[in-house]
């Protein structure tokens, strides 16, 4: 097993990442059993051992962080604060020591994650989207620690008397079986983590670049402000998807990444302009005003005055940005643009089309399996932004 495994960079859950998840998780349990929360202490050993088992060791440092800062945020009190603390005044120290200092830093990222969790669960649309995509990330992560992958051609598998390979659900194979006499359900538990990482790195990208050109257009305002709008009115007159698979058919993708900057290069106009639209209205407050006043810096300007204010409406578009990189990304393997590479629910449908599955009714599940598998992720997506609003925008925090 290489050592990409072991530190959270495999393609599923691996024993060495069980292992450090427990490991991890011994920190928040023992914490909270020390200071006598036990619900908190027991949910943070699950999550480290979930996270570390999933993602090795970046997952169960992850959730080392935020189990460890939950459980002290129960048990934290301000001893600065007479009314938390009651103190009275003399006996209140307003010398804080570095010690004091992180701790109250990790009782307030465990209020905030508190508060995220209670917001998430509350919105019950939000929570049903959560919950559809924590089944996929458990079926690509832990799938296949109990599913083969099937990619092997099985001529053995081929009825007396058919004509072809495919076959249709029986016990043996839930999902039927495809072209190659392959199992399908195989395919369908290895083949959305390609297909999700390159939309997810497309919509992270596509939003990075929106929101950098966005906030600097609207603060800096002049010729910048000029020169990028032009640029996006000029990017968003040509038909994206058009210029996608003309670029595509000319540029060899042997990385995917390629494909996740290609996207962004071309997509990122229209948020770039709700964003320049945003900014031009948040400059014009108060704290805008005092921070350019002060001369804090673009950077201090843009991540501590602008950017928590847009949060929300950040976050829920590039959900969609994702949603419509992987629409685009499953067009250009449908239509043979980008380089063939099983397992991947794009590639799948693009074998049923080429392999004849449409004209033949055995063949059917290996064509509608990966089309509902798209559509639930697309749909769990948009549910789930409904609580991403509340978490991000405290006011919109009621149920549904």
């Amino acid at each position: 097993m290489g050592i990409d495994h072991a530190i959270g960079f495999g393609a599923a859950a691996t024993p060495t990442g069980l292992i450090i998840g427990i490991v991890c998780g011994l920190i928040p349990l023992g914490l909270g059993l020390r200071k006598g929360f036990v619900r908190p202490a027991l949910l943070g050993f699950a999550a480290c051992v979930f996270g570390g088992a999933a993602a090795g060791i970046w997952g169960g440092l992850l959730m080392i962080v935020l189990t460890t800062a939950v459980v002290i945020s129960y048990a934290y009190v301000d001893r600065q604060d007479p009314f938390t603390s009651r103190a009275s005044l003399d006996q209140v120290n307003f010398e804080e020591t570095r010690s004091d200092f992180f701790i109250r830093r990790m009782a307030a990222l465990g209020r905030t994650t508190r508060s995220a969790t209670h917001a998430l669960v509350r919105n019950k649309a939000g929570f049903l989207g959560f919950l559809g995509l924590l089944f996929f990330f458990v079926m690509t992560v832990f799938g296949p620690l109990f599913i083969e992958y099937d990619g092997e051609s099985h001529m053995e598998r081929r009825r007396p008397g058919a004509s072809s390979l495919y076959q249709g659900p029986s016990r043996e194979f839930p999902l039927g079986l495809d072209w190659a006499g392959r199992d399908v359900l195989s395919h369908v538990v290895y083949g959305g983590k390609n297909l999700i990482l390159v939309s997810a790195e497309a919509g992270l990208l596509t939003t990075i670049v929106a929101v950098a050109l966005g906030s600097l257009a609207g603060l800096l305002g002049g010729v910048v402000d000029q020169l990028l709008s032009a640029l996006s009115n000029f990017i968003l007159t040509v038909p994206s998807f058009p210029l996608l698979l003309v670029l595509a058919s000319v540029i060899t993708f042997d990385n995917m990444t390629y494909l996740a900057l290609l996207f962004a290069g071309l997509y990122w106009p229209t948020l770039m302009r709700a964003v320049r639209a945003q900014v031009f209205s948040l400059r014009e407050r108060d704290y805008v005003q005092a921070a350019m006043a002060l001369d804090l810096g673009m950077f201090h300007i843009i991540f501590r005055e602008v950017l928590p204010n847009m949060i929300s409406y950040i976050v829920v578009n590039m959900i969609f940005t994702i949603r419509s990189a992987m629409y685009n990304l499953v067009g250009l393997v449908f239509l043979g643009m980008v380089p063939i590479q099983e397992p991947d629910w794009g590639v799948m449908i693009y074998f049923g089309r080429a392999k004849g599955a449409i004209f033949n009714p055995q063949a059917a599940s290996m064509l509608i399996s990966p089309i509902i598998a798209i559509a639930l992720f697309q749909l769990f997506l948009v549910l789930f932004t409904r609580s991403l609003e509340e978490i991000f925008n405290p006011r919109l925090r009621q149920g549904l």
